[in-house]
């Protein structure tokens, strides 16, 4: 684990929230280039990510806080301290999808074409943001005795931060090479919900996460949901686009 990446005098920085500050940066500047290839104006990029990024860490960190309620009862002002880790995935994915919702609301823009535009980067901040789990030892997987394991507290551990990293990373592999093929708008977002949900199922199965009930994780229901809500957005796109003449 290197949870302190390195110090300048004073200056800690961690290597959690230095990767959470470059998943932003890296996600600005492909979203600014998609957009533009759109047709969008790419200076409203900006305004999009800081919205998404306070509803997102907001979401994120709450539904993480809720889990760990007990914890942050007996130190309260840790709730606020993001840059130690502990943001859940899908409290972020909700928070910043309301975020971005209102913005677009407020700026009378088109709804999906906004989010295939940020579907690929939501891929590959997120493949940066893991890596930053990693160092910091959070989000570790269930021991094993494969070669590729990882100590995490002394055990040999499945390193399920980079699994989601390569996943996620042949997601936006993914994306990228069909945002130019796919002209419905709407089809890439929720193709991106479509592969991570089903990808974060599967890799559930590998981490250190407490059973909510019949041997699942609360995220992996969570997945499901997602999952069947992707398929039906996916389905009903293109059962309507048949009965088109």
């Amino acid at each position: 684990m290197y949870p302190i990446l390195f110090r300048i005098g004073p200056i800690t920085i961690k290597s959690y929230g230095f990767m959470l500050a470059l998943a932003f940066v890296v996600g600005i500047l492909l979203a600014r280039r998609e957009a533009r290839r759109k047709g969008l104006n790419p200076d409203l990029v900006f305004d999009l990510v800081l919205y998404a990024a306070i509803g997102g860490i907001a979401g994120a960190r709450l539904v993480y806080v809720i889990g760990h309620l007990r914890e942050f009862l007996m130190t309260p002002l840790r709730i606020f301290a993001i840059w130690e880790g502990g943001l859940v995935f899908y409290g972020g994915l909700v928070g910043g999808t309301l975020a971005v919702i209102l913005f677009i609301w407020l700026r009378e823009l088109p709804l999906w074409e906004i989010g295939d535009t940020i579907a690929p980067c939501l891929a590959l901040g997120y493949a940066i943001g893991r890596i930053g789990c990693f160092l910091n030892g959070c989000c570790y997987g269930r021991p094993t005795n494969l070669p590729w394991g990882v100590n995490f507290f002394d055990v040999p551990r499945h390193p399920t931060q980079i699994y989601s990293s390569l996943y996620s990373l042949i997601i936006f592999g993914i994306l990228w090479s069909l945002r130019a093929k796919i002209a419905r708008p709407g089809i890439l977002f929720w193709l991106y919900v479509l592969m991570y949900s089903a990808a974060r199922f599967g890799v559930e199965f590998l981490r250190e996460s407490p059973r909510a009930a019949v041997g699942l994780t609360a995220s992996q229901f969570t997945s499901i949901g997602i999952f069947i809500l992707a398929v039906a957005a996916l389905a009903t796109d293109y059962f309507t686009r048949r009965k088109l003449p």
